[in-house]
């Protein structure tokens, strides 16, 4: 086993332990042993860094909203703030395909594998700085595209959390399977809902459709 005497470095490695077995072998992997053995750690350095498996767990959601923010972070403002809300829109969807495991934990989901579901949706919080940092990335976004005029709402937080709730429920069918008819499920799905949502806060429909030219599919 080895010794990692600095806490920090510690708890990082027991994360990405958990995350990578999460993505390999899903919710039934991640018990106290299996993530220590990853880590090449004793089961004592778990409950030294975590307090337990709880805490490690709420840990690693730290860490999957914060990559999901990098995610969407990589859309950079440009001209047109819709355009860039399509295209954080189709960049979750991107991690969620990268990561689904990891993104029905961090939403609490239990859709893939309800065996260990109880603790580990328990894990998923909105009080975490992670989340915050995510969500606010949405809002001042949104912000951008009520201040260009493009739609109408109180603030950037009431439409994010609109938006947040079409993108991710979209996801979570998708990845559920419930698209699996359509033969491009982003085309003949997302996009048309994403720019009736849009039309729908004020944005005029030429211009929303316009936008979806623009998003980086």
């Amino acid at each position: 086993m080895t010794t990692i005497d600095d806490l920090p470095a510690r708890r990082g490695a027991l994360v990405e332990a958990a995350i990578r077995l999460l993505s390999e072998n899903g919710p039934t992997a991640i018990k106290a042993r299996t993530v220590t053995s990853e880590a090449d750690l004793t089961t004592m350095a778990l409950y030294s860094a975590f307090g337990g498996l709880p805490g490690l767990m709420t840990a690693v959601v730290e860490e999957g909203f914060a990559r999901l923010d990098t995610r969407m972070r990589t859309i950079e403002p440009s001209g047109d703030p819709i355009a860039d809300l399509f295209s954080m829109a189709i960049e979750c969807r991107r991690f969620a395909i990268d990561n689904p495991y990891l993104y029905d934990l961090i939403f609490g989901i239990e859709s893939r594998d309800a065996a260990r579901g109880k603790l580990l949706a328990g894990a998923a919080s909105t009080e975490g700085t992670s989340y915050q940092q995510s969500f606010a990335t949405v809002a001042n976004a949104c912000d951008r595209a009520i201040n260009a005029g493009r739609v109408r709402s109180p603030s950037g937080r009431h439409l994010a959390a609109q938006l947040w709730s079409l993108v991710h429920g979209y996801i979570s069918l998708e990845l559920g399977g419930h698209f699996a008819g359509f033969g491009d499920p982003v085309d003949e799905v997302l996009i048309p809902l994403a720019v009736s949502f849009m039309t729908g806060q004020g944005d005029d429909r030429d211009k929303s459709l316009s936008s979806t030219t623009k998003t980086k599919v």
